[in-house]
């Protein structure tokens, strides 16, 4: 559910989940005649589609989003790391898909802070954030050099119930003593005028210590459980995640010292994750075995757990977007691939290799960013007071070089949201494409295919576990995939079968590998060598395949309709 929509619901244990995505799995007797009106149906944008002008969604990193309430109607404020301002961006959208600047959080910052001005306040004595100074300045790796404030996390206060946007709310953010260091401090403001501040310091949650078991103190993250207890994730690299309880009446430690770490919660081989996001839903699982037999509309029950996202690999180079999931709130996160996590976005373009691109590999145009998805990662998750689960995420939209050499280092960072779902086996799967307003409802067959004659564009790609530090990820480009109506599919060189069930869900075999996916809505940028670069609205799918002894990797499978 949404950590920090509406508070009420979390401590009141009601996890809603959307209407539509939980409808009665089977029944297709409302499913539209024809694609047109199915894919109107889905899509119910606010004010027509989105646009990328202004400097709204540029040098966003880290990001988190809230859902506030003003007048009873919904407003979004997403939070980020101090990138080219000081004391925690905050954003505003009305629609998750338009963000304008909506300054900054912290007492005694604004908009114009340089970085000369904040080290003057704190060795001046009169920063918010003094007694977190005081910490950093006593650890041996402090050395001047980090001024910025990290992956901030916001949510209501508890009396603040109905998330009202001029109510209390409380916000969490770190603190390292340099860039790469394990040595830091995750700390708690709160603003009683409002969601966008000035938040006032109230204490340290966890800082570093001797006995923290190298868990680094970074990337708070907060969330809920159904009897209302409420807990804070963090950590990134060395030991993985831990989690803390928190008091819901205040926010701050229920039990334990700042140097008291919190529970280990990622083990094995999952130290190489950074900037858990925990929800916790209800989802409807197929029993059924849909890849060697008939559909059964009686084979589906109800599993619920707490699925949390990271983010994995180098932030400059190979960063990319992985799901685990617990029973319990506290507990071991575990996937699939164990550890590892079940990658489920990449680095990759809707452009064909070399289609829409000009001087050599460097440099896009700027109509084709929309297609573009680098380096993903560091995301939130929220389900809104409508019922929309949505990630918002940073990523970037063109290479760059570091060094001579291509990178995406120098890239710029940009502010995303997409859609996510589950597919018939509970596992969370993300829409590839960005999020204008529209909402996952039922799709048949005769969608899939009438809309464009079955033909899409598709995106493959494998996890990568074992890239260096700085070693890019490479490129996964789109290739033509062909749906046809008698269940077989081709995709390059690969073939299958494939077959929709239950109210949207997929299931696709290529290549003797399974791929399991929701259909989705979505506005699709495409590139066409003849009309340049044009958006419809259309289907898309997300699906993703287990790892196997032949395929070790999780597979990744994106397809969009191609117009």
């Amino acid at each position: 559910m949404n950590k920090k929509g509406i508070t009420c619901m979390a401590l009141t244990g009601i996890m809603a989940f959307s209407a539509a995505a939980l409808s009665a799995c089977g029944n297709e007797s409302s499913a539209p005649k024809y694609a047109d009106e199915t894919i109107d149906r889905l899509f119910k944008l606010n004010s027509g589609s989105r646009t990328d002008e202004g400097n709204g969604i540029n040098s966003t990193h880290d990001p988190v989003v809230v859902e506030a309430k003003r007048n009873g109607k919904s407003e979004f404020y997403a939070f980020s790391t101090d990138n080219d301002q000081y004391g925690v961006q905050i954003r505003k959208s009305l629609n998750l898909y338009r963000w304008e600047r909506a300054g900054v959080a912290i007492n005694g910052f604004t908009a114009a802070t340089k970085a000369q001005d904040v080290q003057n306040m704190y060795k001046n004595g009169n920063a918010e954030l003094q007694p977190v100074y005081q910490v950093l300045t006593g650890m041996s790796d402090w050395n001047n050099s980090c001024w910025t404030l990290w992956a901030p996390d916001v949510v209501p206060a508890t009396s603040n119930k109905n998330a009202d946007a001029d109510g209390e709310w409380w916000l969490y953010s770190c603190w390292t003593s340099k860039f790469g260091s394990e040595q830091s401090v995750i700390f708690k403001c709160k603003s009683t005028e409002g969601v966008t501040g000035p938040y006032k310091y109230e204490g340290i949650i966890v800082q570093d210590s001797a006995d923290d078991r190298n868990l680094n103190e970074i990337d708070p993250s907060v969330f809920y459980a159904p009897d209302g207890k409420m807990y804070l994730s963090y950590g990134s690299y060395y030991s993985g995640f831990g989690v803390i309880e928190l008091d819901p009446a205040t926010g701050l430690r229920k039990e334990g010292t700042p140097s008291t770490p919190g529970k280990q919660i990622l083990t094995g081989n999952g130290f190489n994750a950074e900037g858990s996001a925990i929800n916790y839903h209800t989802v409807d699982v197929y029993t059924g075995d849909i890849a060697n037999e008939e559909y059964d509309a009686s084979k589906w029950q109800k599993q619920s757990k707490y699925y949390m996202m990271g983010s994995w690999g180098a932030l400059a180079y190979n960063y990319n977007m992985r799901v685990w999931t617990s029973d319990t709130p506290d507990g071991t996160y575990t996937s699939e691939r164990g550890g590892s996590g079940l990658q489920v976005s990449g680095t990759w373009t809707w452009r064909k290799d070399g289609e829409g691109v000009k001087d050599g590999t460097t440099n896009y145009p700027n109509k084709d960013k929309d297609m573009n998805f680098y380096i993903p990662g560091h995301n939130d998750m929220i389900t809104t007071s409508d019922g929309v689960n949505a990630i918002i995420y940073h990523a970037r939209v063109a290479e760059a070089r570091k060094d001579g050499n291509p990178s995406f280092a120098e890239g710029e960072h940009y502010l995303y949201t997409s859609m996510y779902d589950f597919n018939s086996k509970g596992q969370l799967v993300i829409n590839p494409n960005r999020y204008v307003g529209e909402k996952i409802g039922t799709v048949n067959k005769k969608d899939l295919l009438s809309k464009t004659n079955g033909n899409y564009s598709a995106v493959l790609m494998e996890s990568h576990d074992n890239l260096s530090y700085t070693e890019k990820a490479e490129i996964a480009h789109a290739q033509d995939c062909k749906l046809n109506e008698d269940g077989t599919v081709t995709l390059g060189e690969k073939s299958g079968t494939w077959k929709v069930y239950g109210d949207h869900y997929i299931f696709i075999r290529l290549d003797g590998r399974d791929y399991y996916g929701s259909v989705m809505p979505a506005q699709i940028r495409q590139y066409d060598a003849t009309l340049g670069y044009k958006t419809n609205n259309g289907l898309t799918i997300s699906a993703i395949a287990a790892p196997s002894e032949k395929n070790p990797e999780n597979g990744i499978l994106y397809l969009n309709m191609q117009f």
